[in-house]
C-alpha cells in the first residue's frame, strides 16, 4: 500500500504546474509577438511607399515641363519621403501617358530611379472610368522589396507595389525637356 500512497501524492502535487504551463505558453507567445512585429512594420514600409508614390505623382504634376534634373529632383525627394527606411529596395518609374480619341493611352515618356523605364509608344491600361479622351496624365509606379527585419530566413523578401495616376496642373500635358530615356 506504501507505493500507492507514493503516486497518489505526485498526481495530487501541484507546485510545478505555474512553470510548466509558463514554460508551453512562452514560446508561443514569443513566436506571436514577434510577427505582429512583423506586420506591423511591413504595413508602416507599405504606407511610406503609397506616400512616397501620391507625393511624388503630386509635385510632378505640378510643372509645366520637365527637364533630367527635374526628374532627378522629384526622384530624390522619395529619401525624404521613405525615412526612416532604406531606399536601396524602392523603384521608381515616372512617366507621362497621354489618351487618344478613343481614351486608349500610351506612353509619351517615361524616366525611372532603380527600376526600367516604360517603353514609349506602349500602351497603359488606365483604371476603369477614369480615361478622359485626348488628356495627359502623369504615371507613378513605385516598387519596394522589403525584408523583414527578424523573419527574413523564414519569409524571403517582400515585394510591394503601388501606383497612381494624376492630371498635369499647371498645362494640359508635361513635356519632358530631357533624353528620352523610356524602357525598350
Amino acid at each position: 500500500m506504501r507505493g500507492g500512497g507514493l503516486i497518489r501524492g505526485w498526481i495530487d502535487d501541484r507546485r510545478g504546474v505555474g512553470a510548466v504551463e509558463f514554460a508551453l505558453v512562452v514560446p508561443i507567445v514569443i513566436v506571436v509577438y514577434l510577427a505582429g512585429f512583423e506586420i506591423a512594420e511591413a504595413a508602416s514600409v507599405y504606407r511610406k511607399l503609397t506616400d512616397t508614390t501620391v507625393q511624388l505623382a503630386n509635385v510632378t504634376a505640378q510643372y509645366s515641363t520637365m527637364s533630367g534634373a527635374d526628374v532627378s529632383n522629384v526622384m530624390g525627394a522619395s529619401s525624404q519621403i521613405m525615412t526612416p527606411y532604406a531606399t536601396g529596395p524602392l523603384s521608381i518609374v515616372l512617366s507621362e501617358v497621354t489618351t487618344d480619341a478613343n481614351g486608349a493611352a500610351t506612353v509619351t515618356w517615361s524616366q525611372e530611379s532603380n527600376g526600367a523605364a516604360l517603353k514609349c509608344g506602349s500602351a497603359v491600361t488606365m483604371p476603369a472610368g477614369f480615361a478622359t479622351a485626348n488628356t495627359s496624365y502623369i504615371l507613378v509606379q513605385t516598387t519596394y522589396g522589403y525584408t523583414p527585419t527578424i523573419g527574413a530566413a523564414f519569409v524571403g523578401p517582400i515585394k510591394m507595389a503601388d501606383q497612381i495616376f494624376m492630371v498635369p496642373r499647371q498645362s494640359p500635358s508635361i513635356p519632358y525637356t530631357g533624353a528620352q530615356q523610356c524602357g525598350p
